[in-house]
């Protein structure tokens, strides 16, 4: 039984140290098969990072989120160089492009997988985008003005003529624009005072504001732009002294005749505040319409307030006159600043021109102007051009303060041409077109 016991004790160890190697040559062929698949694991993930390079992807060692963005990109420029503009308000007001851009340089773009069609290249417009062309956010110049109308002109020519009432002192065009095609006509103008230029930009937007309209068939406000300037045709000279224009936004280094013009008088004590011609005479001074009775307190050429040796001397009146005189002209407007008011009657017509006050109530109620008393007094009233007008034609005239009084003779900030000027008049020239009809 011993011997028995003793070889079942040898066989089961040498069973169980057979099963032992056994067990490792499984073990061993098993990490033999494991290293062989890592690697082959490793040498296919090394060929596609290789071809996911190649394409420009991103690899699992390469964060997106980590890339740097481009350096001249800073919290300063964001938001500026759009040639947005606050208003006194904080509102943001949007004016033509300047055609300065945020300096932003893109980051190169990931090769394509696939090479693609490639894209027709673009066809530059000749024509400017409509609404962008007129800028009343900067000191408005006869330059800028010219510029702009030959855009508007090339923008919009089955709305826009142009053409020219004469010249001024220093030889500048005295420009005329032709807004619509009906036969009824109505004149407008501004700038007849150097320092009030903003009633230049005023028609300058105006123009471009209907005839974008009129264009695309929208209304604006209560009115169709496209029906009224089918039936009324807008005259306006936006600038009819452009040469004291250029001395109140370009200075005295501008002017031809520099000596001439240092040697007269200054009611006030800068060229930014300067009224009259090139030549010192106050052009709404001039015109004959009682002319002898206008006060006058300065006698002699000055910044402002000289009527001049006789009335009608000066080329820009002259040309107003020859103007006036060519068309048939239902009504007229000259627009100035500043007071936000409305002179529609003198003493020397009101019992002979009908229904002026209803045109002015009517302006007035839309832009928030108040309506003037009649006008008593030919020393004070005399010799303007809307006074003219009125004598000569026995028609209506209004002199249209378009901004408010800010006790100082210095011009308004332009960027805050919006709030003090677009915003209430902008519906005013299509109120006298309508009135137009009417008559």
């Amino acid at each position: 039984m011993k011997h028995i016991h003793r070889i079942r004790k040898s066989f089961s160890k040498s069973v169980g140290e057979q099963a032992f190697i056994a067990l490792c040559v499984v073990l061993m062929a098993m990490t033999g098969l494991f290293s062989s698949c890592k690697v082959r694991d490793m040498r296919d993930r090394s060929a596609h990072q290789a071809a996911d390079e190649a394409h420009g992807i991103p690899t699992p060692s390469e964060s997106v989120t980590d890339s740097k963005p481009p350096e001249n990109i800073s919290k300063d420029n964001i938001g500026t160089g759009n040639g947005v503009m606050p208003d006194e308000t904080g509102s943001a007001q949007t004016p033509p492009d300047s055609g300065q851009k945020p300096d932003i340089s893109p980051s190169p773009e990931p090769a394509p997988t696939a090479k693609p069609e490639p894209a027709p290249k673009p066809v530059p417009s000749e024509e400017p985008a409509p609404g962008t062309i007129v800028n009343p956010y900067v000191r408005y110049t006869w330059d800028q003005m010219m510029d702009e109308a030959k855009k508007l002109r090339d923008a919009y020519p089955e709305w826009i003529e142009l053409a020219s009432a004469g010249t001024s002192v220093e030889g500048r065009d005295l420009l005329v624009i032709r807004l619509g095609k009906g036969d009824r006509k109505i004149l407008l103008c501004g700038a007849h005072h150097a320092r009030e230029y903003i009633s230049s930009s005023y028609l300058m937007k105006m123009v471009e504001v209907y005839a974008d309209k009129a264009a695309k068939g929208e209304p604006f406000g209560d009115f169709n732009p496209r029906e009224l300037l089918s039936r009324v045709t807008m005259v306006v000279v936006p600038m009819v002294n452009p040469d004291g224009v250029n001395l109140v936004n370009n200075g005295l280094q501008a002017v031809s005749d520099r000596e001439a013009v240092a040697a007269m008088v200054m009611v006030n004590p800068s060229y930014r505040h300067w009224k009259a011609n090139i030549n010192g005479v106050d052009l709404n001074r001039q015109y004959p319409a009682l002319w002898e009775e206008k006060y006058d307190d300065v006698g002699q050429p000055a910044s402002e307030n000289y009527k001049g040796t006789a009335s009608a001397t000066e080329p820009e009146v002259q040309a107003m006159m020859a103007l006036a005189r060519s068309e048939d002209f239902m009504l007229s407007a000259s627009f100035h600043a500043k007071g936000e008011v409305i002179y529609w009657a003198d003493r020397g017509t009101v019992n002979t021109i009908s229904g002026a006050r209803d045109i002015a109530r009517r302006m007035g109620k839309a832009a928030g102007y108040a309506l003037m008393p009649v006008s008593e007094e030919p020393s004070v009233y005399a010799a303007g051009f809307e006074n003219w007008f009125r004598l000569e034609f026995i028609r209506p005239s209004f002199c249209i303060e378009l901004t408010p009084s800010n006790n100082t003779e210095d011009p308004h900030d332009d960027r805050k041409f919006d709030l003090l000027v677009w915003n209430k008049a902008k519906t005013l020239g299509l109120i006298l077109a309508d009135e137009a009809l009417k008559r």
